[in-house]
C-alpha cells in the first residue's frame, strides 16, 4: 500500500510543480523549447506503452500524468515558446525521431526502454543549452519538483526492473541537472570566488 500512495503522490507532485510552468508559458513569460517538449510528449506517450507493458502499477501514476501534463506544455509552447529552427534543433530533433523509428522497429521492452531513455536526453539538449543561457525563460520549479516526482516514482517501483526504473532515473536526471542551471550556476557567475 505504501508503494501505491508514493506512486500516486507523485503524480500529485508533478502537476503541483508544472501548473506554474503552464501557467508562465500561457503568460509568455516561460518559454518552453518546442523540439523538447514535443519529442518528451511523444516519448511520454511512448513511455506509458512501454511502462504498461513492462507491467507497471504504482509507477504508472506518474507516468500516464506526465504525458497528460507535458502535452499541454507542448500544445502550449506553439504559441508561447522558442526553437525549432537552429542547426542544432533540428539535429536534435532528426536523432530523436531516429530514436523513435529504432523504438518501433525493436521489439524487446528492455531494449525500447533503453531507446526511449536515450531518445530524451538527446531531446533536451536545447533546453540545456536554453537554461544555460537564459534561466529566467525557464520556470525552474517545474524542474526541482519533478525530479523530487521521479525520485517519489523510482522508489513506488518496488523491485528491481530496469525496463520500470530507467525511465524515472533518467527523469530524475535531467530535471535535477535542469534545476542545477537554473537555480545553482546563475550563483556560481555572480560569485565567481565563492
Amino acid at each position: 500500500m505504501f508503494f501505491l500512495i508514493l506512486g500516486i503522490l507523485s503524480s500529485i507532485v508533478f502537476i503541483i510543480g508544472d501548473i506554474p510552468y503552464i501557467r508562465d508559458t500561457l503568460k509568455g513569460t516561460t518559454k518552453p523549447h518546442r523540439v523538447t517538449w514535443g519529442v518528451i510528449f511523444l516519448i511520454n506517450i511512448i513511455t506509458l506503452a512501454n511502462q504498461i507493458a513492462s507491467g507497471a502499477t504504482n509507477s504508472l501514476w506518474l507516468v500516464a500524468t506526465a504525458a497528460i501534463v507535458v502535452g499541454i506544455i507542448f500544445f502550449a509552447s506553439l504559441k508561447n515558446g522558442v526553437g525549432g529552427h537552429s542547426k542544432f534543433d533540428l539535429i536534435a530533433l532528426t536523432l530523436s525521431l531516429i530514436g523513435v523509428v529504432a523504438w518501433v522497429i525493436i521489439e524487446d521492452p528492455l531494449a525500447s526502454v533503453i531507446a526511449n531513455s536515450l531518445v530524451g536526453i538527446i531531446a533536451v539538449l536545447p533546453t540545456f543549452k536554453k537554461a544555460r543561457k537564459d534561466p529566467e525563460s525557464e520556470t525552474g520549479i517545474a524542474y526541482l519538483f519533478g525530479s523530487i516526482s521521479a525520485l517519489m516514482a523510482f522508489i513506488s517501483v518496488n523491485e528491481w526492473n530496469i525496463a520500470l526504473l530507467l525511465p524515472h532515473a533518467v527523469g530524475f536526471s535531467v530535471q535535477a541537472y535542469l534545476v542545477y542551471l537554473l537555480y545553482v550556476l546563475p550563483k556560481k557567475h555572480k560569485n565567481p570566488k565563492s
